[in-house]
């Protein structure tokens, strides 16, 4: 779809017909001076491509106002959805051929875990008019506010807020593509204690399955005030960044090219940040990153970029910023109109997109009739649920004793959960969001034998099972992980759906770190923390001899390894891909050594294998 097809459609008889084009930023104010809410502008960039994206035109109309019902509602897809004023406790999983437009005063918010919103393998998405409102950022595993993650396709995200998302604000990951984000704000705000990284496309180095994908359009968009990174940072993806703000007075860098990254960056707004571009040739090689007719002002480190750009297969008409006066009028409409601002449902407000010849309004009659209470998305969810499984590792393996499988994992849909039975030991199945994580090492005491092993939904009318066997084989020498030398390693450390956080730094919050280190191994070390009084997370390690035969004991302590009683033996801890994250000696009878993030973790003690899972 061309930006000038049908434009009129939506703004006939007024002089923003060709706003676009010239001056966009002062007709819409001109028009609107005495608007409350933004003109609904027209869908383009790479969400109008490979077939354009329609969302639930087409479809059934729903009005919902319970965390409940927007959770059963999104997950099943084929629908319609309006969401009313009030405040949706997450995780809400979207399925397929679904629009999602809220009322003003529609927030989301991110729990604990997980995210607020996850898009995982879906089709045809439009999600619009919402805030989306995370717990904070803080420098540690989880999930992002929004995620667009596991090959969905043709999505549209468009006028909505985003801000304090636990690991990052909105990330794109996993072969995902033909997305445009348009008219969104996103911010960190005082509840944001580090790691205020707001936008990734690609996810790991080592992820070249993403070649090919990743085609983002990140217009008319704002980063504000707290964020500090990646607005967006790229990997292997072709992004256009055209026509936005960065004026977020806590900027490290904005645009970070890494890893073949194709990024034309246009007639973009820079105000007053440390760096607009940064160059990252660490993990490989950039394909291009075209700075063209791009307004900065007082940048304190200048970068002119590299290499031609792609040629967008669309036709994106953008405003002049030459000057700072057209400058200053992007940014202030920009300002204006940004974040969840379109007006409510039947106030003439079009969900589906500028392609569509007719505006679509809510129908009362086909709206559910509910409470205006706010309901927990963890009650059970009717309909059907469904199981899709992720990861490099296969639900039938062979492994000796002693040695780790190969990690996957599955996807809950339709439900609020998911229980596992027939692991061997040593292997243990964690919820981490919406997605059920297999992982750990096999007990080197283990039986050999074939493991059948079940997943089961819990909390739908009708729950999925899936199931695989794990035939362990006996050993009479414990395997040796893989070196963290390696850099061949296929398998991602962890998914998107579990942050991105695996190869990126730990100190990047830093405003003046404009490097990385290679890879998560090489940052980790032993430390002694302050404060490890904390029980909560205590987890008992699996799969190793007791303690009274061995005469120390190994535990979880929050977010570290805990062994008493082993003072003057070595030590080497593992994470589950077989890397070595520390190692050296135990010099202590009350040794603590810090992990990085979440997860299982292989620990050897002299020649014995422990198993500890950290939540």
């Amino acid at each position: 779809m061309k930006i000038n097809e049908k434009i009129e459609d939506f703004f006939a008889g007024s002089i923003c017909v060709s706003a676009f084009a010239v001056g966009m930023a002062f007709c819409m104010m001109v028009a609107n001076a005495s608007a409350a809410t933004s003109p609904d502008f027209p869908m383009t960039g790479f969400a109008t491509q490979n077939g354009g994206t329609t969302g639930g035109k087409g479809y059934s109309e729903v009005t919902v106002s319970t965390a409940a019902e927007l959770a059963k509602y999104a997950s099943a897809g084929n629908k319609i959805i309006y969401v009313k004023p009030g405040t949706y406790a997450g995780p809400i999983n979207v399925g397929s051929n679904v629009t999602i437009y809220g009322y003003q005063g529609a927030i989301i918010t991110q729990p604990t875990t997980g995210s607020a919103m996850k898009l995982s393998g879906s089709k045809n998405v439009i999600i619009r008019n919402l805030k989306f409102q995370g717990i904070g950022a803080h420098d540690d595993d989880d999930e992002d506010c929004l995620q667009v993650n596991h090959e969905s396709k043709n999505v549209w995200i468009d006028h909505v807020d985003i801000y304090d998302g636990h690991d990052g604000n909105l990330d794109i990951t996993n072969a995902s593509d033909y997305v445009t984000i348009s008219w969104t704000k996103f911010s960190y705000t005082s509840k944001s204690t580090g790691h205020q990284f707001s936008n990734l496309i690609g996810n790991s180095k080592t992820k070249t399955s993403d070649r090919g994908h990743l085609n983002v359009t990140f217009h008319h968009t704002w980063w504000a005030d707290g964020v500090v990174e990646r607005m967006p940072r790229v990997r292997f993806g072709k992004v256009h960044v055209a026509n936005n703000l960065f004026d977020s007075k806590n900027t490290s860098y904005c645009v970070r090219a890494a890893v073949e990254a194709d990024i034309r960056i246009e007639n973009n707004v820079f105000l007053n940040v440390q760096k607009a571009l940064d160059l990252y040739t660490s993990d490989g090689a950039i394909t291009a990153a075209q700075m063209i007719n791009n307004y900065e002002e007082n940048v304190k480190k200048k970068e002119a970029g590299m290499g031609t750009a792609f040629k967008p297969s669309y036709s994106m008409s953008l405003t002049d910023v030459s000057t700072q006066a057209k400058a200053y009028a992007l940014r202030d409409s920009i300002k204006l109109y940004a974040g969840a601002t379109l007006p409510n449902p039947g106030s003439n407000a079009a969900v589906t997109p500028a392609s569509s010849s007719s505006q679509v309004t809510p129908a009362s009659s086909s709206s559910v009739k509910s409470s205006s209470s706010v309901a927990s998305s963890s009650s059970s969810v009717s309909g059907s649920a469904s199981l899709t499984k992720h990861g490099a590792g296969s639900a039938n393996q062979t492994v000796a004793a002693g040695s780790a499988i190969e990690e996957l994992y599955y996807t809950i849909a339709g439900a609020t959960g998911a229980t596992i039975t027939g692991l061997p030991e040593g292997i243990t199945g964690i919820l981490k969001g919406s997605d059920f994580y297999i992982s750990g090492t096999v007990s080197a005491t283990a039986e050999a034998k074939a493991y059948k092993w079940t997943i089961t939904t819990t909390g739908a009318s009708s729950n999925a099972t899936k199931s695989g066997t794990f035939t362990v084989t006996s050993s009479s020498q414990v395997t040796e992980p893989a070196d963290a030398s390696s850099s061949s390693q296929a398998t991602e450390p962890a998914d998107a759906s579990s942050s991105s956080q695996a190869t990126e730094p730990a100190d990047a919050s830093s405003s003046s770190q404009v490097s990385e280190p290679a890879d998560v191994s090489s940052s980790s070390q032993v430390s002694e923390p302050a404060d490890v009084s904390s029980s909560s997370n205590d987890d008992e390690p699996q799969g190793f001899a007791s303690a009274a035969v061995l005469n120390y004991s190994v535990r979880a302590v929050a977010r570290a390894i805990n062994i008493q009683g082993a003072a003057s033996k070595t030590f080497v801890i593992f994470d589950m891909q077989g890397r070595m994250l520390s190692h050296g000696l135990i010099n202590n009878d009350n040794f603590i050594a810090s992990l990085p993030r979440p997860g299982s973790y292989l620990v050897r003690i002299g020649r014995t294998n422990h198993t500890v899972n950290i939540r």
